[in-house]
């Protein structure tokens, strides 16, 4: 494309983009950050744009696309979300195409000759298929007006769900100088913010951030009890025919809950990658067109999920970052409708996470010291007694946050409980122990337990914390792994075992300086 196919004078106005929203699209005003990301756009800037979920991010490009002259290029990770979009424009008249793998050669060069001949607003390929030699070629010979990446933080290494095909867009600024790169995400803290603009060499970017506020939408963390199952089904009975979303931490855990929920009579299928193609599209089109009310998914069931009436997100298991949780839970209530998130967890869940994180470590997998840290400050918020929203939106760098008021720690009314204390006897008698414990054995020995005659009960914190209830001792333990003090091991690959990490944590938590608050325990 020619850097002066048209001068900064000669741009489309925010008037222009305000008039096709009306004309093409049928709605009167932009929400939100919209209006600012189009006019940065159409001004020529390349733009990071971190928008909600539901908040609207395809129009940012789409207009822009439609103004300015010639071609746009929309790279997005999924073959269903482009189809939607490119059916929904073509019903309004907008010139619009995709190309995948679904396509045979006669279809995809019948694209290429209506890009190449000006028939084309805009046109929607993977990451993949960008990166193909051939395809480069042929978009290096149109006028491309803009290249906008959806879903922007999967080139981040820090991202919640970095892919490796993603990593090679940086490429789109050397190919593109004059054009704008649009970036897009739904959730990006500071650190992946950095490092998407970097990877995709637009550290000059016009930042645009909203608010990560959803003030429709509950938050609640359960600790496990028991079966899982058990506790869902008991949820969602009380809003019975609702749609919803349950992500679980695996593919087996998603057949196994799905099935439990359709024997309670319940409309639930399972979604995660190990299932054909076909049958993923034909569930998740039963799902968004209502025919099946409540979908079982692991991750890969997300990016791009276009039903604004989910009515409940619920996690069997806990997420490993605040980025993918916001996500997930931000799926429900799109339609500004109340909501509900809720999120079960239990002890061993972060010590899982990083030990997953390891193991990708010694896979070959980058350095994933930035994605635990990530994962013990999700598990922060999650064992912490601050408003969980107030959490969310202050570790996304929003400032002067009041507390909801609906979440679960708002809804108890501010009681907390100070279990430093108590962390400080485990983290003595873990010292003095010298070596690694289970954790039930630990929390046995300062509650002055012991099977039988053991030297651990001539330590002298055997028994040191009576006074206290083992499920204050196990949120304590819990608050410790996640401020990093402790970590967890397998021992002989089989039992999970917590022993001292950080010397200088335990120096600030001995002295008083590091506090352990938690909501009211007892």
């Amino acid at each position: 494309m020619s850097a002066d196919l048209f001068t900064i004078a000669d741009a489309p106005s925010l008037s222009d983009a305000e008039a096709t929203l009306k004309s093409v699209f049928g709605y009167d005003a932009f929400r939100g950050q919209q209006s600012s990301v189009i006019t940065a756009v159409l001004q020529g800037h390349d733009v990071l744009a971190v928008l909600p979920t539901g908040g609207g991010k395809s129009l940012c490009y789409q207009i822009p696309a439609i103004l300015r002259p010639g071609l746009g290029i929309v790279i997005s990770p999924l073959i269903a979300l482009m189809s939607d979009q490119v059916q929904a424009l073509e019903a309004r008249g907008v010139r619009a195409a995709k190309l995948d793998s679904t396509q045979n050669l006669g279809e995809r060069n019948d694209i290429w000759d209506a890009a190449r001949g000006g028939q084309l607003d805009l046109l929607y390929l993977s990451p993949e298929a960008f990166n193909q030699p051939f395809v480069l070629d042929r978009l290096r010979r149109m006028k491309v007006n803009l290249v906008a990446i959806d879903e922007a933080h999967c080139i981040s290494q820090w991202g919640h769900d970095f892919r490796p095909e993603y990593r090679t867009l940086g490429q789109v600024k050397a190919l593109f100088p004059s054009v704008p790169t649009l970036a897009l995400t739904a959730t990006a803290d500071a650190h992946t913010r950095a490092d998407i603009k970097a990877a995709l060499h637009i550290d000059d970017a016009v930042e645009i951030v909203s608010t990560f506020d959803r003030p429709n939408l509950s938050l609640r963390f359960v600790r496990r009890k028991g079966t899982v199952a058990k506790s869902i089904i008991e949820l969602i009975a009380k809003q019975k025919g609702a749609s919803g979303i349950i992500y679980c931490g695996s593919r087996d855990g998603t057949e196994k809950l799905a099935e439990t929920l359709r024997k309670e009579g319940f409309s639930a299928a399972a979604y995660h990658a190990g299932l054909p193609a076909k049958m993923r599209e034909e569930r998740l089109t039963a799902f968004l067109g209502g025919k099946s009310k409540i979908m079982v998914a692991t991750i890969a069931f997300g990016m791009g999920i276009n039903k604004a009436d989910v009515r409940f997100v619920i996690h069997a298991d806990p997420p490993s970052s605040m980025e993918a949780y916001w996500q997930e839970v931000g799926r429900a209530g799109r339609d500004g409708n109340p909501a509900s998130g809720v999120c079960f967890y239990n002890s061993g869940d972060l010590g899982w996470a990083l030990r997953r994180m390891t193991l990708r470590e010694n896979e070959g997998t980058p350095d994933q010291s930035i994605q635990k840290q990530k994962a013990r400050d999700f598990f922060q918020m999650v064992l912490g007694q601050d408003c969980r929203k107030q959490a969310v939106r202050s570790y996304f760098g929003e400032e002067g946050i009041n507390p909801c008021g609906t979440c679960d720690n708002c809804l108890t009314r501010g009681k907390s409980s100070d279990v430093t204390e108590p962390a400080q006897m485990l983290m003595s008698a873990l010292y003095r122990l010298n070596g690694p414990r289970g954790r039930k054995k630990l929390i046995d020995h300062v509650l002055g337990k012991a099977n039988g005659p053991d030297f651990t009960t001539r330590v002298q914190t055997f028994g040191i914390a009576k006074a206290y209830t083992p499920n204050v001792l196990t949120h304590a333990l819990d608050l410790c792994e996640a401020y990093g003090v402790i970590e967890e091991t397998l021992w002989q690959e089989k039992m999970p075992i917590v022993g001292l990490r950080d010397p200088a944590l335990l120096k600030s938590l001995f002295r008083g300086d590091l506090r352990l608050i938690a909501p009211a325990l007892r």
